[in-house]
């Protein structure tokens, strides 16, 4: 019995020891982001685009054949006026020999019924008879050597081969792709604007070109060419070219199918005049409702405290107008925004 009632006692005592001891749970401290509330004058917006070539052509023949001499890779750079590929001759070397004996023929006997003109040895109708004769012989000869020129494929500018369609002793059509050329140092920028985003076009104060292997470089670029509506409901094709002299050094780091962002500068929604703009990412609330928050946080108390703003238009990918509700100069949280609630320490997390 007294071996129990000490086992009894050593027990209570122990609980109470331990009830003794007892901690609070350590108090959670949410991590945010913030960034003070500023004032713009321009609005921005960024699309996606890729890096064509100027100056590309799909080489052809003007006459079918067979491919006899391919001279070129895929890949080889070319000068202009460099022989890319040759067709089997041979046939229309034969077609020009007989262009060739029928227009001296016909010219033999043009000049001679002239000396008979002269003495009025024929009529004018036999003369005009055999001038036309002279005339059709005389042209399907040039066209006859015309033909057998076109049997030579040359490079029409300087440019590297990006794609060869077709191999030796192949026959090929008139008009058939053999190879298709590019001129790397002739590049523009092409991208698709929807529909609803043709007055930033025309409401445009710059633009900057941002290539994906060259972050954090911006060039100056401009509008080459556009239409007005779309043609098949996808939006509108844009064309930029570079302007920005500094591109030029940069330039052998970029090719056709590079991707890129194309940034359209604009005055704003108030005409260059001065507008709060915050980040998207900061703004929560009831979207049903159509009520809209941020936090506000007290660098004193290092708290947090929900404010409703009126929202504008959205000035950039990332940047929306805030119509009333903040000032500039004021912190707001901007990352983190739906773990936290009012009144609540935050701890401040460097960019």
């Amino acid at each position: 019995m007294k071996i129990y009632l000490t086992g009894l006692g050593i027990i209570a005592l122990f609980l109470f020891g331990c009830g003794g001891e007892t901690k609070e749970p350590a108090k959670i401290v949410r991590p945010v982001k913030v960034a003070k509330v500023t004032s713009v004058s321009s609005a921005s917006k960024s699309y996606s685009g890729i890096v064509i070539a100027e100056q590309l052509s799909n080489l052809t023949f003007k006459v079918s054949g067979t491919i006899i001499e391919m001279k070129v890779d895929e890949g080889q750079n070319l000068q202009p006026g460099q022989l890319i590929a040759v067709l089997d001759p041979r046939d229309l070397e034969l077609q020009l020999e007989a262009a060739r004996a029928s227009y001296q023929t016909a010219k033999s006997k043009i000049e001679r019924n002239e000396r008979l003109l002269a003495k009025q040895a024929i009529s004018q109708q036999e003369f005009e008879m055999a001038r036309a004769e002279f005339t059709n012989a005389k042209a399907k000869f040039e066209n006859a050597e015309n033909t057998l020129f076109d049997t030579k494929l040359v490079a029409p500018f300087a440019g590297f081969v990006e794609k060869k369609h077709v191999e030796n002793y192949q026959k090929i059509q008139a008009g058939e792709p053999i190879i298709k050329l590019v001129n790397p140092n002739l590049v523009n920028v092409k991208f698709t604007l929807p529909e609803s985003g043709i007055n930033l076009l025309r409401s445009m104060t710059s633009m900057q070109v941002e290539f994906e292997t060259l972050k954090g470089k911006k060039f100056e670029a401009k509008v080459k060419e556009y239409v007005d509506a779309s043609p098949d409901g996808s939006g509108i094709p844009v064309t930029v070219i570079i302007t920005d002299p500094a591109f030029s050094k940069f330039k052998s780091q970029i090719s056709t199918g590079f991707s890129c962002s194309i940034t359209i500068n604009t005055p704003g929604p108030s005409g260059g005049n001065q507008v709060i703009a915050i980040p998207v990412n900061a703004v929560f609330g009831d979207v049903k409702a159509n009520q809209k928050s941020v936090w506000i946080y007290d660098s004193t108390t290092k708290t947090v405290s929900r404010r409703s703003i009126e929202l504008g238009q959205l000035l950039s990918n990332k940047e929306v107008e805030v119509k009333s509700g903040l000032t500039g100069g004021e912190t707001i949280v901007v990352a983190g925004v739906n773990n936290i609630y009012e009144g609540e320490q935050v701890n401040i997390l460097e960019n």
